[in-house]
């Protein structure tokens, strides 16, 4: 039985190159769920905002000008994928995207239906999580959003490979006209997915530990992103 994973970078030439398309030495102890739950993602068709206008994120190569709420347009220093095909999808539902429905953030938010991951960061703003949080602005898992009319796992869709764009900070970019993370990977970050996830991301991707990665907003994890979620709703408020 093949005991190699294999995944996918689509750029990584900023680095030091050690970084290739191909199979993983098994002595990494490679867990396909480090990719697959806590890595922030879009789904394939995804419409990032750029220099020249909204371009699908798989058309995206590294050193492209991506527009950022905060720092003008600044260059992608790494893209990577990951392809999951219908049986993964079946066989383990926490693989499935968060489908952003067309409008479901406020008028036009997005322009059109949003797939990301479960543990993709949108933006919300609101005097709301300024009650709650001390911050007009805040950054919110998408699956704790779902309490939100027209916010749903994605329980319908077959293969789906997600990207995940890394800048030299952490920003807030456009996505179908929607406010989103880009790949953060902050120290806390990568506590949260555990020690051995932890070591083993940094086996892959060892200039992780030399970035000093601050969050473009205040995160809101899990009890109170839901809290937030639903505070919206009861309200009748626009996220975005």
């Amino acid at each position: 039985m093949k005991s190699l994973q294999k995944i996918t970078v689509v750029s990584a030439s900023q680095f030091n190159g050690n970084v290739q398309s191909g199979y993983l030495d098994p002595t990494l102890s490679f867990k396909p769920s480090i990719y697959d739950l806590d890595i922030v993602c879009f789904a394939n068709g995804t419409l990032i905002l750029t220099d020249r206008g909204a371009v699908p994120v798989e058309a995206l190569r590294e050193g492209d000008l991506v527009v950022t709420r905060d720092h003008g347009t600044q260059p992608i220093s790494w893209i990577g994928s990951r392809r999951l095909s219908a049986e993964k999808l079946r066989a383990n539902a926490r693989l499935l995207p968060i489908r952003v429905g067309q409008g479901a953030l406020g008028a036009g938010v997005p322009s059109q239906d949003l797939l990301v991951s479960p543990q993709h960061r949108l933006l919300v703003r609101s005097h709301i999580a300024r009650r709650m949080f001390g911050a007009d602005e805040v950054l919110v898992a998408a699956k704790h959003l779902c309490a939100l009319d027209g916010i749903e796992v994605a329980a319908d869709v077959g293969q789906i490979e997600y990207f995940h764009l890394l800048f030299d900070r952490h920003e807030v970019i456009i996505a179908n006209d929607t406010e989103a993370e880009s790949l953060y990977t902050g120290p806390e970050a990568l506590k949260s997915v555990g020690p051995a996830a932890r070591e083993e991301i940094l086996t892959i991707f060892p200039e992780l530990m030399d970035r000093d990665f601050a969050p473009a907003r205040p995160l809101v994890a899990g009890r109170q992103g839901r809290r937030l979620a639903a505070r919206h709703l009861q309200n009748s408020r626009a996220v975005q």
